[in-house]
C-alpha cells in the first residue's frame, strides 16, 4: 500500500500551475546562429539545447531566474529574466569566442574524452551529463550505465561500491580489462600491476561519466580492447555557485552532498577559481544476519559508510596575457567502512530468504582509505599550440577482512592458524552444500567447527607525469589537429595478509587464535611504464580522418616472500619479472553526409598488460567497428556494429570473479567477439509540438555474442574445462536501458527500465544448466521533483518500483540478489 501511495504522489506533482515560456535565439559574434548550445535555467533542473538556426524553447513557473547559455569554445553568458503570468519572455544572446579563456577550454579538451559531445568523433562514445545524474541522484555507477550501450556491469552488493565494469565483452570483473580515469587520468588502485578496482571514486558526486570506444580511444590506453570510462569530477564554475543535496530513504540511509565554488578573472594581477565539496552516503543495508534456527539480527549493520572530501584550487593569467598559463591542484580523500561479504547463498536458502546473511559473514568488513593528489599545467602559446603536463600520484589502502574457508575438525597444534587440513574455501562448500553439509551448518551458526577469516591487508599506489601537446594546422575546408603525448607511469601493490580462527557458540563468532601479518599472503608487485601516442584529426570537407599510434612498453615485477618470511629477510624469495612492449595502431573515419547525419568507421590493435610471469602473454585483439550517428537538437541516433577478433585473451584469478585472490592472470587464447549496439535520446515535446511539456527519452540497446575459439582446461572457477565455441561468462546477449521522462513547469518525473538477458556462470554452449544461470531480469526505477522555488526543489526516487527479486551473480561464492525496493526522498537547494 506504501509504494502504491508513493507513486500516487509522485504523479500528483504534475497538477501544477500554468506555465510561462522562455524564448530566444543565440548567435555568435558576427551574427551567425550557434546550434547545440546549453541553455538552462539555473538551480532549476531545466534546460535544452538550440535548434540548428540557434532558437530555444523553455517553460517554466512565473519569477525570477538566470538564464545560462554556454557552450565549448565561448564564454559562459548569463541573463537575468523575470517571468510574469502568461508571459512568454523572447531574449537574444550574443555569445563571444573564449579566447582570452582558451585555457580552459583546452583543460576540458584534456579531460574528456568526448568532448562533451559525440556529433563529430570518429568512434562510439556517450556522454551522461549532469542532468541525467541529477535526476535519479544514483551513487550506484551500475545504474548510471544501463542506458549506454555495449556496457556491461555484474552487480555484486546492490549498492555498487566496487562496481564491475565491461565494455564490449571484455569481462566486467572489478573493472579491470578496461582504462579507468577521472579527470583523464588513470585511476584504478595500481592499473599496471593490479588494475582490480577494489577503490571507486564516488559516481554521485560526479558532473559527468564519459564512455569512449573504438579506434580513436587508443590514446587513453594502456587497456585498449573495449574502451575507456572516464568520471569528471566537479569543475570550477565561472561566478559563484552553492549547491546541497539531502537525501533519506529506506534501511537507514543518509545521504549529504554539499559543493561551493567561485572564480575572479583578475583578482590583483591573478586569476583565481575554486571549488570544495563534500559527499557523505551511509545505509545500514538492506541484508539481515541469520542465526543457526533461523531467526535474524535485526540490528546488524550490513550497509557502510563512506565519506568524500574533494577541492580543486585554480591559478591564472589574467585576461589580455600574450600567453595564457594555469596551474589547478586537484586533492581527493575518500574513507570507507563497509560490512561487505564474499559469502552469498546457496540455491535453496537463495529461493527461500534471499535477503539474508549467513551467521559466519558477522564480522566481515572492509576498511579502506583512498588520496588523490593531481597537479595540472596548462600553457597556451597562440590559437595553434598548447601544452597541457599532468603530475599524479594516488595512495590506496584496505583491509578486507571476510571470512575464507571453513573446517568442522579440532585444531591442528602445528599451524600456525590453528585450522585443520580439513579446511575448505567457502565457494566450493556453497557450490556443493550437501558434500560439505557439515561446514556449511558452521556457516549458518551451528556451535563448533573452525572459520578462518582472512585480513586482506594490501597497499597501493600509482603516480606519474603526463604530457599533451595540442598542434593545429590549417583552416577552414582542411584542417588538422596533431596531438602528441608521453606517460611516464609507476604503481606497485603490497599484499601483507594474515588470517585469524574462530568458533561459533550460540550464533556468534569466537577468536580461538589471531595470525600473525604476513602469515598468509606476502608480496611486492610493482610496474614500471612509458607509453606514448601520436594522433592526428585530419579534416578535409565533409572527411575526417584519425590516424594514431601508441606504444606501451610495461616491466611488471613480483618479490614473493612466502608465509614463513613475515619480516622479508629474503630466505625464501621467488622473484618474477616480465617486460613486454607494443605497438597500438589505430585508424578511424568519419564523413558527414549532412549537417545532422554521419558515418564512421575504425580498426585498432587492443592490448592489455599481462602479469609478471613470463609465460602469461599480453592480451592482443584486432578490433573493427562502424557505425552511423544522427543528431538534430530533439533526436539523437547512433548505431554500431563491431567485430573483435582476440589472438589471446586474459583472464584474472581474481577473489572477487571466484579465485584464489591471487595477482596472477591466464591466457585464454583465442576468441571472437560480435556485437550491435543502437542508443537514441529524443525529446517526444518537440515533434508533437507540445508547448510547455518536454518528454525526454533516453533508450540502449546491446548485443553482445563472445565465444572461445580454442580448446584448453583453465584454474579459473568461471572458464573450467573450456572448448571451442562456448560462450564466455558473465556477458548477457541482450541488454536493454531505457528511460522516460515527463517535464512541465517546476514539475518532473522520470521512469527508468533496464532488461539484461540470461548468462552464463560458467564458460559454455547449449542449454544453460540451473545450477550456472544467471536468470534475466527486468528492473524498474521511478523519480520525480518538484521545484518548490526556482532554487529549492523537492524530490523522491524508488529504485526497483515492482520490487522484483532477481539473481545478479554465482560468485565469489554463493548466490547474490540484486537490491529490493528501496524509497528515498530529499531535498535541493542551490544559490
Amino acid at each position: 500500500m506504501r509504494p502504491l501511495l508513493l507513486i500516487l504522489l509522485l504523479t500528483a506533482s504534475f497538477v501544477a500551475p500554468s506555465a510561462q515560456t522562455v524564448t530566444g535565439t543565440i548567435t555568435a559574434e558576427g551574427g551567425a546562429a550557434l546550434p547545440n548550445v546549453s541553455v538552462r535555467l539555473e538551480g532549476t533542473g531545466l534546460g535544452t539545447i538550440t535548434d540548428p538556426d540557434g532558437r530555444f524553447v523553455l517553460s517554466t513557473a512565473p519569477g525570477a531566474y538566470t538564464l545560462v547559455a554556454s557552450s565549448v569554445g565561448y564564454e559562459t553568458t548569463r541573463e537575468e529574466i523575470v517571468l510574469q503570468s502568461t508571459e512568454t519572455v523572447t531574449v537574444a544572446l550574443v555569445l563571444e569566442a573564449a579566447t582570452q579563456d582558451l585555457g580552459e577550454v583546452v583543460v576540458t579538451a584534456r579531460e574528456t574524452l568526448t568532448g562533451l559531445g559525440v556529433i563529430d568523433l570518429p568512434g562510439s562514445a556517450h556522454y551522461v551529463g549532469p542532468e541525467v545524474l541529477g535526476r535519479f541522484a544514483h551513487g550506484d555507477l551500475h545504474r548510471v550505465l544501463r542506458e549506454v550501450p555495449g556496457v556491461q556491469v555484474q552487480e555484486e552488493e546492490g549498492y555498487g561500491l566496487r562496481p564491475n565494469v565491461g565494455l564490449r565483452g571484455t569481462g566486467s570483473t572489478r573493472s579491470s580489462k578496461i582504462t579507468l580515469m577521472e579527470d583523464g587520468v588513470l585511476m584504478a588502485p595500481a592499473p599496471y600491476a593490479a588494475p582490480a578496482a577494489y577503490y571507486f571514486p564516488t559516481v554521485g558526486r560526479m558532473d559527468g561519466v564519459e564512455v569512449r570506444t573504438g579506434a580513436s580511444q587508443i590514446k587513453y590506453g594502456p587497456y585498449t580492447t573495449g574502451g575507456a570510462l572516464n568520471l569528471l569530477a566537479a569543475a570550477i564554475p565561472s561566478a559563484f555557485e552553492a549547491r546541497a543535496t539531502a537525501l533519506a530513504g529506506a534501511n537507514g540511509q543518509r545521504t549529504l552532498h554539499a559543493r561551493v565554488g567561485e572564480s575572479w578573472a583578475d583578482l590583483g594581477g591573478v586569476g583565481l577559481g575554486f571549488v570544495v565539496e563534500g559527499y557523505l552516503d551511509n545505509v545500514d543495508g538492506f541484508k539481515r544476519l541469520q542465526g543457526p534456527g533461523g531467526e535474524t539480527a535485526e540490528d546488524y549493520n550490513t550497509g557502510f559508510d563512506k565519506g568524500d572530501l574533494f577541492g580543486r584550487l585554480r591559478l591564472s593569467t589574467v585576461p589580455g596575457a600574450r600567453v595564457f598559463q594555469a596551474l589547478t591542484l586537484t586533492a581527493g580523500y575518500t574513507d570507507e567502512v563497509s560490512n561487505e561479504t564474499y559469502l552469498g547463498l546457496t540455491a535453496e536458502d537463495f529461493a527461500a530468504t534471499p535477503f539474508v546473511r549467513y551467521a559466519g559473514s558477522q564480522l566481515d568488513r572492509m576498511d579502506a582509505e583512498h588520496l588523490a593528489l593531481r597537479a595540472r599545467h596548462v600553457a597556451v602559446f597562440s590559437e595553434r599550440f598548447d601544452l597541457t603536463t599532468t603530475l599524479y600520484r594516488n595512495v590506496f589502502s584496505r583491509n578486507w577482512y571476510k571470512l575464507d574457508t571453513v573446517a568442522d575438525g579440532v585444531a591442528d597444534d602445528s599451524t600456525d592458524s590453528g585450522v585443520t587440513d580439513r579446511a575448505f574455501g567457502i565457494a566450493a562448500i556453497l557450490d556443493d552444500p550437501v558434500r560439505f553439509a557439515d561446514e556449511l551448518a558452521v556457516i549458518r551458526g551451528t556451535d563448533g567447527g573452525q572459520l578462518l577469516v582472512k585480513a586482506n591487508n594490501r597497499d597501493y599506489y600509482s603516480h606519474g607525469v603526463q604530457s599533451v601537446a595540442g598542434l593545429r594546422l590549417g583552416g577552414g575546408a582542411f584542417g588538422a589537429l596533431v596531438e602528441v603525448g608521453v606517460r611516464v607511469h609507476g604503481d606497485g601493490m603490497d599484499r601483507f595478509q594474515w588470517a585469524d580462527a574462530y568458533t561459533m557458540g550460540d550464533g556468534q563468532m569466537v577468536l580461538v587464535s589471531e595470525g600473525a601479518p604476513g602469515t598468509d599472503s606476502n608480496q611486492l608487485v610493482d610496474a614500471r611504464a612509458v607509453s606514448s601516442f601520436v594522433q592526428a584529426e585530419v579534416t578535409r570537407g565533409r572527411l575526417s580522418l584519425t590516424p594514431g599510434l601508441r606504444y606501451e612498453r610495461v616491466t611488471l615485477r613480483s618479490r614473493n616472500y612466502g608465509r614463513n618470511d613475515p619480516e622479508r629477510t629474503g630466505a625464501d624469495l621467488v622473484v618474477t619479472e616480465n617486460t613486454v612492449g607494443a605497438l597500438i595502431p589505430g585508424l578511424a573515419a568519419l564523413y558527414r553526409v549532412t549537417g545532422a547525419l554521419s558515418f564512421f568507421a575504425g580498426v585498432h590493435r587492443g592490448f592489455a598488460p599481462p602479469d609478471t610471469r613470463p609465460e602469461t602473454r599480453p592480451e592482443e585483439s584486432v578490433n573493427v567497428e562502424a557505425g552511423l550517428r544522427y543528431g538534430t537538437p530533439s533526436l539523437a541516433v547512433q548505431a554500431v556494429g563491431y567485430f573483435h577478433d582476440y589472438a589471446n585473451l586474459l583472464g584474472a584469478d581474481l577473489a572477487a570473479g571466484g579465485g584464489t585472490g591471487s595477482p596472477d592472470q591466464f591466457n585464454g587464447g583465442e576468441v571472437d567477439v560480435k556485437g550491435a549496439e543502437l542508443s537514441l535520446t529524443a525529446d517526444l515535446a518537440r515533434p508533437a509540438r507540445i508547448a510547455g511539456w518536454a518528454f525526454p527519452l533516453r533508450f540502449a540497446y546491446s548485443f553482445t555474442d563472445a565465444r572461445f575459439q580454442s580448446s584448453f582446461v583453465s584454474p579459473l572457477e568461471g572458464w573450467g574445462t573450456v572448448h571451442v565455441g562456448d560462450a564466455l561468462p558473465y556477458v548477457p546477449r541482450h541488454q536493454v536501458g531505457a528511460s522516460l521522462g515527463a517535464e512541465r513547469g517546476p514539475a518532473s518525473f522520470a521512469l527508468a527500465g533496464a532488461y539484461v538477458s540470461e548468462m552464463r556462470a560458467v564458460a559454455g554452449q547449449g542449454a544453460i544448466p540451473d545450477a550456472e544461470r544467471i536468470g534475466s531480469h527486468v528492473v524498474l526505477d521511478a523519480a520525480a521533483e518538484w521545484a518548490v522555488r526556482p532554487q529549492l526543489s523537492l524530490f523522491g526516487r524508488v529504485n526497483n518500483l515492482t520490487d522484483a527479486t532477481y539473481l545478479v551473480a554465482r560468485r565469489p561464492a554463493g548466490l547474490r540478489p540484486g537490491l529490493p525496493r528501496t524509497i528515498a526522498v530529499g531535498v535541493r537547494a542551490r544559490l
